[in-house]
């Protein structure tokens, strides 16, 4: 996770003047980062927000609980006054200086959508670029709403959360934002083919021999020649998972060779399969074992 400014994290809390922020970034495109900021306010009479400098993005906005009161300010001039639901969506174009008196308490995720990710993610899929996004002010979206609880744990537990996981989530949401809110639109893969063997192979050694890093999902994909979005939706069609899943089943695969060291605590077990710390390793390998690594050690001894 990187330290940012500007129109997400760090800079995003400062405009916001929030009580609590959190924030992920990410380069899961060739060149133009992507990012999420959590920002919270927990007492009403928030005030007026400070003006973002205007750049050649968009902010996805997803209430996670509801802001009854608000004015929506475009450079300067008042377009919008009411509330924002609970789950519901809205968009703002950075580059018409928004500003907003934010009256109620709000708890927002802000999705920083730079115009260069977009026209990556559409050159990518041979599709015509973006000119703009735009959906319904305060509209449901269930798949905006679904992708935020899914980035959730990583706000809360981001040295929990590896890049690579990361990466393919915040690239799922842009590319759902290009869609849904851009009107691109994705050609069938059906008939395309997967990794070649070799690729294969480099990917999957690459990531073993890393096993115990957070390795962005760029570097196997670079590895083979191949953009994060190309190859990670290419090695779940080779393989039958996405590469972060699969990196974490051979995590845990070699955390169960190590449990049947006794000489291995358990914290030195989740050191070297590259989980975060020891309750990090018990929650994912009870998850996928059914057994903590404690009972299942004694199971195998």
């Amino acid at each position: 996770m990187q330290r940012a400014s500007g129109a997400y994290g760090d800079g995003l809390a400062k405009y916001f003047r929030s009580d609590a922020s959190s924030h992920l970034v990410t380069t899961a495109v060739r060149k133009s980062k992507l990012a999420v900021t959590r920002i919270r306010r927990d007492t009403p009479g928030h005030g007026l927000t400070s003006p973002l400098p205007p750049e050649r993005a968009f902010s996805v906005l997803l209430q996670l609980r509801d802001s009854p009161k608000r004015e929506l300010f475009i450079a300067g001039r008042s377009v919008y006054r009411g509330g924002y639901g609970a789950r519901t969506t809205s968009i703002v174009d950075l580059e018409q200086e928004p500003t907003a008196n934010l009256q109620s308490p709000f708890d927002v995720m802000h999705f920083y959508v730079s115009r260069a990710a977009l026209n990556e993610i559409t050159d990518e899929q041979g599709a015509p670029r973006i000119d703009t996004l735009t959906c319904e002010r305060g509209v449901f979206d269930p798949t905006v709403w679904h992708l935020g609880q899914a980035l959730l744990p990583a706000l809360e537990h981001p040295h929990e959360m590896g890049a690579m996981y990361a990466d393919h989530l915040l690239m799922a949401t842009h590319t759902y934002f290009a869609v849904a809110f851009g009107r691109m639109r994705l050609p069938s893969y059906s008939r395309r083919g997967g990794l070649a063997p070799w690729q294969v192979r480099c990917a999957t050694e690459l990531m073993i021999a890393r096993l115990c890093e957070d390795i962005p999902l760029s570097e196997p994909a670079n590895a083979c020649g191949l953009s994060p979005n190309y190859f990670a939706r290419a090695f779940k069609q080779s393989v039958g998972t996405p590469p972060h899943r699969w990196l974490l089943l051979q995590r845990v695969l070699r955390a169960k060779l190590l449990l049947r060291d006794a000489d291995f605590s358990l914290t030195d077990v989740a050191a070297a399969c590259g989980f975060a710390d020891q309750s990090h390793f018990t929650r994912v390998f009870t998850s996928i074992v059914g057994a903590s690594p404690g009972a299942w050690r004694k199971q195998v001894q």
